[in-house]
């Protein structure tokens, strides 16, 4: 076999593994009730610097249908709240609440340390070849995603 599709395969393995490595991470933190997706729901609302919710649907690359069903569920779970907005009726923005920026604090070591994880298995000298090659495929993925949305 090739191995550029060895190596495709690893990717693709080490990917799933973290994902459900990060699963688990979640189910054994004390917002077990939390599941990954609303996690990265949080993450975005956090990450950007207007949260409405068109915003953060893009950011996440979901519907605005889809993500109103995910923020009714995580706000009566206590993690966030959503204002409407002062100047515009049909707009509303996510915030946060305590419980919400707990959660963040956990995803984010989650991170931190599969960041470890990854970072440890690298040698310097192989780090510009990783990015350079990452970034190609991430470039590679932006288009394709591109084609598709296009069609």
């Amino acid at each position: 076999m090739d191995k550029r599709l060895d190596a495709i395969e690893i990717v693709v393995d080490v990917f799933n593994e973290a994902m459900a490595i990060q699963d688990l991470y979640l189910r054994k933190s004390k917002f077990k009730e939390l599941s990954m997706s609303e996690t990265h729901v949080i993450d975005a609302v956090n990450k950007l610097e207007i949260p409405s919710m068109t915003n953060v649907a893009n950011k996440l690359n979901i519907t605005t249908g889809t993500l109103t069903t995910a923020v009714k569920r995580i706000i009566e779970k206590g993690f966030l709240v959503k204002k409407r907005s002062k100047t515009d009726q049909r707009v509303y923005y996510l915030k946060l609440t305590k419980k919400g920026f707990e959660a963040l604090k956990i995803h984010d070591q989650f991170h931190k340390e599969l960041a470890d994880l990854y970072q440890s298995a690298i040698p310097e000298e192989h780090v510009e070849w990783l990015l350079q090659t990452l970034g190609q495929i991430k470039i590679n993925l932006d288009n394709y995603r591109q084609e598709l949305e296009d069609k």
